[in-house]
């Protein structure tokens, strides 16, 4: 199974990117992923289906938001199936000095679910929005499919926005599951804060309580590459701490 590394085209791949991001997802299976990409009405055969293909759909309007986003793919060259894929936003500024980075979200009903989500976005985003307030090359999305895991593949993802950011002489960001921080620790990322992802709310509804309960309280670490990678405890200046 010859695995190679191509830039995606959003005009044909992105359907099958989102059935590789489901599966990568559910093996094992990962609550938090539910806020973002929900499977609506019974669970079943057809709902899991059509929230893939609402997937693909919020995929393509994500790049047609976010013209500094960058999609790479993981493909097997025997069967041409996408089998992995990574999403990489590149700032040339601040990415918070507009509001192009929010998302609002529509994959919800307007009910206590999307509130859910809009709370669990915004914690989110709140250690890059203090740490991260300059130029950067930003990871969003990195998935790989069960079968092909433990064959290098996500490093080779990886490879593409180390690359860039070098080039643009940049830092690197990004929000790691704990499933993920072995890998980018190996590629010189390091952490800068753990983020406990719990919404409240004093009177949910029982479209929040059903959220909630699927999602439950989720566990981040913001982590950092410095430009050029290099990175030395106690010498290498942290920005957001430079005073």
């Amino acid at each position: 199974m010859p695995v190679v590394i191509q830039n995606a085209d959003p005009s044909v791949d992105l359907p099958a990117i989102s059935r590789s991001m489901f599966e990568s997802h559910e093996t094992p299976h990962q609550p938090f992923f539910h806020a973002f990409f929900p499977i609506h009405g019974d669970g079943g055969h057809q709902a899991r289906e059509d929230a893939i293909a609402e997937g693909a759909v919020r995929l393509q309007s994500w790049l047609t938001q976010e013209p500094r986003s960058f999609w790479q793919k993981a493909v097997d060259s025997d069967t041409g199936r996408v089998v992995g894929a990574a999403l990489w936003y590149v700032y040339q500024q601040d990415p918070f000095a507009d509001d192009q980075h929010d998302m609002e979200v529509t994959w919800f009903p307007n009910d206590g679910s999307r509130r859910f989500a809009e709370q669990f976005l915004e914690i989110y985003d709140k250690p890059r929005l203090w740490a991260g307030r300059r130029p950067q090359v930003y990871l969003f999305i990195l998935f790989v499919d069960p079968e092909y895991r433990c064959q290098g593949i996500g490093s080779r993802l990886l490879k593409w926005g180390i690359d860039k950011a070098d080039d643009m002489a940049v830092e690197m960001f990004l929000d790691s599951t704990s499933e993920g921080k072995p890998l980018y620790e190996k590629h010189n990322f390091h952490v800068v804060q753990k983020n406990v992802i719990s919404p409240q709310t004093d009177n949910p509804d029982e479209a929040w309580k059903e959220t909630q309960a699927k999602v439950g309280d989720t566990s981040w670490w913001l982590m950092w590459r410095p430009v050029g990678g290099e990175y030395q405890e106690g010498v290498t200046v942290k920005p957001w701490e430079d005073k």
